[in-house]
């Protein structure tokens, strides 16, 4: 097993072109295999590059259903349309970690990064989201997701 790095970054705010979507785990993988290919597409025709990887942000909603925001930042503005929207990634501290594998064992690197705020005695400020450093492609052994989750510092009380 790697050993498990999760620092606190001063995040910028970011731009970013989504697509939004509420669904399970299992219906995830169709949607994502989509969603990426569309967006790039659209970037395209309208001349514009995506400013960074790809990411996905999630909400846990209740019946173990997510409100999922996909996509990609931005450095330019960008007209939303039916498709796509706008939004942003916040600005503020952050726990990040880069996990390094499937999909399917990401929980434990969640479970790392609560378990980093709760000693720190702080909180989450929203919604994680996730950074594929790689494509899904070879072995999955290899990929690197880098996860993000925006945090509260804890409170100094004298």
């Amino acid at each position: 097993m790697r050993t498990l790095l999760i620092e606190s970054q001063e995040l910028a705010g970011r731009s970013t072109v989504v697509r939004r979507g509420t669904m399970t785990v299992p219906e995830m993988q169709a949607w994502f295999s989509n969603v990426y290919g569309e967006i790039a597409s659209i970037l395209r025709k309208r001349g514009i590059a995506p400013a960074g990887p790809p990411f996905a942000r999630y909400r846990v909603l209740p019946g173990r259903r997510f409100e999922v925001e996909a996509g990609f930042p931005v450095a330019e503005s960008v007209r939303p349309d039916g498709t796509v929207r706008v939004s942003s990634l916040p600005a503020g501290p952050a726990a990040v970690t880069v996990h390094v594998g499937p999909y399917d064992q990401l929980g434990s690197t969640y479970a790392a990064v609560a378990e980093w705020l709760r000693l720190r005695g702080a909180t989450p400020a929203g919604d994680p989201w996730e950074i594929y450093l790689d494509p899904p492609e070879g072995d999955s052994a290899d990929w690197r997701t880098e996860i993000v989750q925006p945090y509260h510092p804890a409170l100094d009380v004298e």
